[in-house]
């Protein structure tokens, strides 16, 4: 009886938790350290998640949770692929907690022109958090890398990271175009109420991103683009040295050195779809930005980085 009494104060007492977090959504969160989520604390984050109903609060912290399991394969993912692997379950997961509540937020049927202007206020906000989660998911990739060139880490236990990374890219990948879809949406209900031109709606689009803090914080995260290409390179560069130290040894057999020339083609291959990303999302958010002239010099360094 005692046990069960305990377990109920703590599950209020993260109900309540939940619903003092929800108000505070910012753009300033930490991103997660790579450590092991315990069972209490993972406890604690579903059942505190599940206490969130505000949409736009629960889709932000279904993100923030998935950033934690990452972090979490990351701890574990040279010496136990077990843990890494569950840990990206878990990641899975919430990033498809958040698809789904996506999916129930929709562009109102009324005429109500304030209210069409406020779904496209919440989904510039979404668009916000969401880009800030993938620059926090390419930050604890790039982490990691470097994390494994001090420890030395074998190329097998870095690419089964690389590959969880792969993964997660590829899960965050179908959530942005889903939330793409929702701002078009938005957009073109707007455009039917207000009988606004395109012209006229840009510039209520270029308000709204600006009052919102979404223009400043990918102007922030454009900053961060090249910084972080550097230091993929940097850990690339030393991946690319070791290979090629090991392919000159006097003593491997042919089979070894066959295995090592494949691995240096994966290295470059990686480093190619690294450079192609990081452009991409240069000139995506140049195209966004309207800077033109900030963006080609940053697009054209990272470009020369990675050919290098």
């Amino acid at each position: 009886m005692k046990w069960s009494c305990w377990f109920l104060m703590v599950f209020l007492l993260v109900g309540t938790l939940g619903f003092v977090v929800a108000d505070e959504g910012s753009e300033e969160v930490e991103i997660p350290e790579a450590r092991e989520v315990g069972f209490f604390e993972d406890v604690f984050d579903r059942v505190g998640f599940a206490f969130i109903f505000n949409r736009e609060r629960k889709i932000e912290r279904a993100l923030e949770l998935a950033e934690k399991r990452l972090a979490e394969a990351e701890a574990f993912a040279e010496e136990d692929p077990e843990k890494a692997e569950r840990a990206q379950e878990r990641y899975d997961a919430f990033v498809a907690k958040a698809e789904e509540v996506l999916e129930k937020i929709e562009a109102q049927k009324s005429n109500d022109w304030n209210r069409s202007i406020r779904d496209m206020e919440m989904i510039a906000r979404i668009q916000n958090k969401f880009e800030r989660h993938r620059e926090h998911t390419d930050e604890i990739y790039v982490r990691a890398l470097e994390r494994f060139r001090e420890n030395n880490a074998s190329e097998e236990k870095i690419e089964r990271f690389e590959n969880f990374y792969e993964r997660a890219l590829n899960r965050s990948d179908r959530m942005e175009a889903r939330i793409l879809q929702k701002r078009e949406a938005a957009i073109e209900r707007h455009k039917v109420i207000a009988g606004k031109s395109d012209e006229e709606l840009e510039e209520i689009l270029e308000e709204i991103e600006s009052e919102e803090g979404l223009i400043e914080s990918r102007e922030k995260r454009l900053e961060r683009v090249e910084v972080r290409a550097e230091r993929f390179i940097a850990v690339h560069e030393v991946r690319l040295e070791n290979a090629q130290v090991r392919l000159n040894g006097s003593n491997l057999s042919d089979e070894q050195k066959a295995r090592i020339q494949s691995h240096l083609g994966k290295l470059d291959q990686r480093l190619d779809a690294f450079r192609v990303k990081s452009v991409e999302r240069i000139e995506v958010a140049q195209e966004r930005l309207g800077e033109a002239v900030v963006s080609e010099e940053v697009t054209s360094s990272v470009a020369v980085m990675a050919w290098e």
